[in-house]
């Protein structure tokens, strides 16, 4: 497959040029990842055997198959995760537009924070609830409404507001046979529970989204909760978005 080109830069570009810019460059990593997609879906009809064109020498055992469901259930869990990373850069990218170009508004008119991590395995006790941690890949920011800690579980508000709040989380066990049965809860130390949503298979990516009214010092996570003990749970990827609406 040819490599995409952008177009030489003319003089006088504005920045809704390249905001245009980064809207097709969006559009380009979405044909990757369907690109990718196919490629996992053609790897479990081969493994099946109902590939057209491709038929295995011999019947792959239980195993085998188990083993490639794994792989393309670890693939899909990363292209989720970039999947919310890209809806980030794509609210980023419509909120700064311009229907006249002028300088770009002030970080406490419009806000983004996006954070992300990847490849964490917990063993979480049951009915207790256990920060999840989005401190891998760095996050990134637009104005500087919420700030992340340390440990980056903790996302803390600056400024006062309506704010959309996206999340996802890709998990599964370690045991393929065993369901997750594991509950998922947006939290405040304010409000308390802001959204909660059941996890209750053996691999689910969830994704969820809730608009809420936060006050400066409000203190935002995302916990977990083991409704039964099935063990170690691995959390592919993890990822939760703040936009200041209002």
């Amino acid at each position: 497959m040819s490599i995409p080109k952008f177009p030489d830069v003319p003089p006088g570009y504005t920045i809704n040029d390249s905001i245009a810019q980064i809207i097709t460059s969006i559009a380009m990593e979405e044909i990757g990842l369907s690109h990718i997609i196919n490629a996992e879906g053609e790897k479990l009809q081969y493994i099946l055997g109902t590939l057209e064109g491709r038929q295995l020498q011999q019947q792959p055992t239980l195993e085998q198959i188990l083993e490639v469901n794994e792989s393309v259930k670890g693939m899909l869990g990363q292209v989720s995760f970039s999947q919310m990373f890209l809806m980030g850069k794509m609210q980023a990218a419509l909120n700064a537009y311009q229907d006249n170009p002028i300088p770009p508004p002030t970080p406490d008119a419009s806000s983004i924070l996006v954070a992300g991590g990847y490849g964490t395995d917990q063993s979480i006790p049951m009915y207790v609830l256990t920060a999840v941690k989005f401190n891998s890949p760095p996050v990134l920011q637009i104005g500087n409404d919420i700030t992340e800690n340390a440990d980056g579980d903790i996302f803390t508000i600056g400024i006062a507001g309506e704010y959309l709040i996206n999340y996802q989380m890709a998990a599964y066990t370690g045991n393929p046979l065993v369901t997750i049965n594991t509950d998922v809860r947006l939290t405040s130390n304010s409000i308390g529970v802001i959204d909660s949503v059941n996890l209750n298979q053996q691999h689910v990516v969830n994704q969820s989204s809730v608009t809420v009214n936060l006050q400066a010092g409000d203190q935002i996570r995302l916990n977990v909760i083991e409704n039964a003990d099935v063990g170690t749970i691995l959390i592919n990827s993890q990822v939760i978005t703040f936009t200041k609406v209002g």
